[in-house]
C-alpha cells in the first residue's frame, strides 16, 4: 500500500511549507519515489551517523529537523559531510525529507512545545504577535524565582549544562520569550520579558543584553525536543517509527 503521501501530508498538515522562511531549504532531500514505508527514523539533523543508522535498521524514510542541503549545489562529493550522507542514503535506497523553520513556526512546533513544558500561557509568537511564527512569548501563572526556572530548563531538556547571562542581576520572572535553535541575534530587539531561553548566544549578543536574563541552553538540547512529538503524530499509521541517538558534536572537558 502506498502510505508516502499520506505520511508527508501528515507531516505538512501539522508544519505548513507556507511556513518555510525565504532562505530554508525544507521539504524533500532525497527523493526515490519509493512509496511503500515500513519504517521510519526521526532525527534533528542528517548527519552520516544518522543516515546509516536509519539504513542499519532498514528505514526506507528519515525524518529530520535539519535540512541535508541548504543551498542549491552542483556537485556532491563524498570528502564533503553533507555529500557523503546524501551518497550513503542514495546507496541504501532512504528518502530523506526535513521540516525545519516550518516546524520552529507551527503551531504545536518546537517552541511551543518547550514554552507549555515551562509552563507558559498565553502564547503568541516572537515576530507575528500570532499564533504561528517565530519563537514563543508567555506568562507563568505567577512570578518564580530565576533559580527554580533555570532548574526546570535544565530537567526539561535533560541537561547538566547551560549559560546564563543576567547583567541586570534578575530574581523572579513571569513573562518569558523562547526560541529554540539559533536565537542570540533577537536579543537586541527584545523587550518587555524577564527572561529569554534560546540557544547560539554569540559574545557579543551576550554584551547587549539589558534588562532581562537569557538561558544559553544549547542548540541540539532546545530543539530536539520536537522528535516524540513528530513520532507522536505517526501513531496512526503501521510503521515502525525510531528516533535516532544522536550526540552533540563536541565534549565539555
Amino acid at each position: 500500500m502506498n502510505n508516502l503521501d499520506a505520511i508527508i501530508s501528515k507531516i505538512e498538515d501539522f508544519a505548513p511549507l507556507s511556513l518555510v522562511e525565504d532562505w530554508d531549504n525544507s521539504g524533500w532531500q532525497v527523493y526515490l519515489a519509493n512509496k511503500n514505508i515500513n519504517k521510519v527514523m526521526l532525527a534533528l539533523s542528517p548527519t552520516v551517523d544518522v543516515v546509516e543508522k536509519a539504513a542499519g535498521e532498514g528505514c526506507e524514510l528519515l525524518i529530520t529537523h535539519h535540512p541535508l542541503v541548504f543551498e542549491k549545489i552542483n556537485a556532491f562529493s563524498a570528502e564533503d559531510h553533507a555529500g557523503l550522507a546524501l551518497i550513503k542514503a542514495v546507496q541504501n535506497n532512504l528518502q530523506v525529507y526535513c521540516a525545519h523553520t516550518n516546524l520552529d513556526k507551527t503551531k504545536g512546533g518546537i517552541a511551543e512545545v518547550l514554552a507549555k513544558k515551562l509552563g507558559l500561557n498565553s502564547l503568541f509568537s516572537l515576530d507575528t504577535g500570532e499564533e504561528t511564527g517565530l519563537g514563543r512569548k508567555g506568562e507563568l501563572l505567577q512570578e518564580e524565582p530565576l533559580t527554580g526556572i533555570i532548574d526546570k530548563v535544565k530537567q526539561t531538556l535533560n541537561s547538566d549544562k547551560i549559560k546564563l547571562v543576567n547583567p541586570a542581576n534578575i530574581q523572579k520572572v513571569r513573562k518569558i520569550a523562547i526560541l529554540p535553535g539559533s536565537g542570540g541575534g533577537l536579543i537586541s530587539s527584545l523587550s518587555g520579558v524577564d527572561l529569554y531561553v534560546t540557544a547560539d548566544v554569540k559574545y557579543h549578543d551576550a554584551l547587549s543584553v539589558k534588562g532581562f536574563a537569557v538561558i544559553d541552553a544549547g542548540h541540539f538540547e532546545t530543539e530536539r525536543i520536537i522528535l516524540p512529538v513528530l513520532k507522536e503524530l505517526l501513531e496512526g499509521f503501521k510503521l515502525k517509527v525510531y528516533i535516532a541517538e544522536e550526540q552533540l558534536p563536541w565534549e565539555y572537558i
